[in-house]
């Protein structure tokens, strides 16, 4: 019976069970390698502006300031503690030599632009952005800090939060991000000059590194 159904089926030219092959015209490629095109150009000229995160700051416990730039960082956190935004700074950078850290160096520039030296707490342990946010939750849980502005450079922001919302997820801590502008690093022309370049294929390796695992 079956054999008298697949020879009535090959008369015809129908079978059922047979899928017929799709075939691509010249048209259907030109309309996709141009999608993929538009998508690559898209990606790239977004690059900088997709690694800036900046929310509006909001009252809070403290002003935790993460180090790796030149100063703009503690300049932002201090003018924010000045705004009334929290009455206490944490500065978070570890050892850079010998016994000099981060921290302290910016601690002082802090005391510099008017923040009382008793208002900042250095965290002088973190080599990198997944320390920053383990110590620095280590040491808002020491003082019983529930909320906290937090601040790096702008290319810097979308990777911070990434890294704090992990490791700070079941604390109870608010936490809102607050960029400082960089002045090397321009979002919308990103490719326009060297340090630029360096900063967003830096933060595009090491935002996949972390998210595979890597403590960057």
């Amino acid at each position: 019976m079956q054999k008298v159904f697949f020879a009535q089926m090959s008369k015809t030219g129908f079978y059922p069970s047979r899928k017929m092959p799709m075939k691509t015209t010249p048209l259907a490629k030109l309309i996709i390698t141009g999608a993929v095109l538009a998508l690559f150009v898209a990606a790239f000229f977004s690059a900088g502006r997709l690694l800036v995160l900046d929310e509006p700051p909001r009252q809070a416990d403290v002003i935790v300031v993460l180090a790796g730039d030149r100063g703009s960082r503690t300049a932002h956190g201090a003018a924010l503690f000045h705004a009334g935004h929290a009455p206490c700074l944490i500065v978070s950078g570890g050892q850079i030599y010998h016994t000099t850290t981060s921290a302290a160096l910016m601690r002082d520039h802090a005391v510099e632009l008017g923040v009382p030296a008793a208002a900042v707490f250095p965290e002088d342990r973190a080599d990198s952005t997944y320390e920053n946010a383990v110590f620095t939750r280590e040491l808002m849980e020491q003082h019983g800090f529930t909320s906290a502005l937090v601040v790096s450079s702008n290319y810097h922001m979308r990777r911070v939060k990434f890294t704090f919302e992990r490791e700070f997820r079941d604390s109870g801590i608010d936490l809102t991000y607050s960029a400082a502008a960089d002045p090397d690093f321009d979002p919308a022309r990103w490719w326009a000059n060297n340090k630029s370049v360096i900063y967003t294929f830096t933060e595009y390796v090491k935002f996949i590194g972390y998210a595979l695992g890597r403590n960057v």
